[in-house]
């Protein structure tokens, strides 16, 4: 009986309900996405069923970092950050995946911060299909040539396998520091264990998910596959759904971080990802026999 009230203090969040601000659909409150991305070719989703139910399918799209967490360091001078290159990204992936038919939920579309947290409740409350972290790299000061990594990864939700996956892992969950101490709190350690029990069942869809985002990311990316990886990301435990993690490329590096920052290469990017959900939606389904599937929302 506990173990079921613990739970079902963890899939409401542990802190009740996100302020409805929070939750931006396609765009709204007047931001208009950045000129530039272009029409994706189209994979037919019309008439799919959403897993959960719902008439349309519903992706979440998380521009990682914001406000005061610039995130990692970007080789192209002092006015240029992760947050800015993520928002960006993001905001084409947004635009792009309206253009095939489905709906759009963003953490957020301007620079601000969001807790590592919320961004996974974000993503249930808005009853999401799949959950889609963007991020960028950083080589770790200590290797022998930190300036010539480069190479792009896609991430899910399980235990790291290698040190670079623990080093990727720290990175990321660093920004915690600027979460208020109750929503690190809410996060550690209870609700993280109790989380990844609900993170099972969604394990399987979400590396395949990872392995389509990084097939298309090769097509397109000038840097090498760093490969489909694992690690344990706050940013993915409270997503109660497939869901991956994005290092488009290193911002250490100076030429791919000036790919990174030119709205083309974006639009590039943005295009690679949508096609890859688009994707994994349509082999979902057919694996499914075209029957929706309940992510434990509805």
């Amino acid at each position: 009986m506990m173990l079921a009230a613990l739970l079902a203090v963890t899939l409401q969040g542990g802190s009740g309900s996100l302020p409805v601000q929070s939750v931006v659909r396609d765009g709204s409150r007047g931001h208009t996405p950045t000129s530039g991305a272009t029409r994706a070719p189209a994979i037919p989703l019309i008439g799919l069923p959403s897993r959960t139910g719902k008439s349309a399918l519903r992706v979440v799209v998380d521009a990682g970092h914001g406000g005061v967490d610039a995130g990692a360091p970007m080789r192209m001078g002092a006015n240029v950050h992760e947050k800015d290159i993520t928002l960006q990204v993001a905001l084409k992936l947004g635009q792009l995946l309206r253009q095939h038919g489905v709906e759009v939920v963003y953490t957020r579309t301007r620079d601000t911060l969001i807790s590592l947290g919320d961004r996974g409740r974000i993503a249930n409350q808005s009853h999401g299909d799949v959950f889609v972290s963007i991020h960028v790299n950083a080589a770790n000061p200590g290797w022998r040539d930190p300036g010539a990594a480069r190479g792009f990864e896609t991430y899910f939700l399980a235990e790291a396998k290698t040190e670079d996956a623990r080093r990727v892992e720290e990175m990321e969950n660093s920004s915690s520091r600027f979460d208020a101490p109750d929503k690190v709190a809410s996060d550690d350690p209870l609700n993280f264990i109790l989380s990844d029990m609900k993170q099972n069942e969604h394990l399987r869809e979400s590396s395949d998910f990872a392995e389509i985002v990084q097939r298309h990311l090769g097509q397109i990316h000038p840097g090498p596959s760093r490969g489909v990886k694992q690690a344990g990301f706050r940013v993915l435990v409270n997503s109660f759904m497939p869901s991956v993690l994005v290092e488009i490329g290193f911002g250490t590096n100076v030429a791919e971080a000036e790919y990174l920052a030119s709205p083309s290469k974006q639009a590039t990017i943005a295009r690679a990802i949508a096609d890859a959900t688009t994707e994994y939606f349509a082999r979902y389904q057919r694996r499914v026999g075209g029957g929706g599937a309940s992510n434990g929302h509805e």
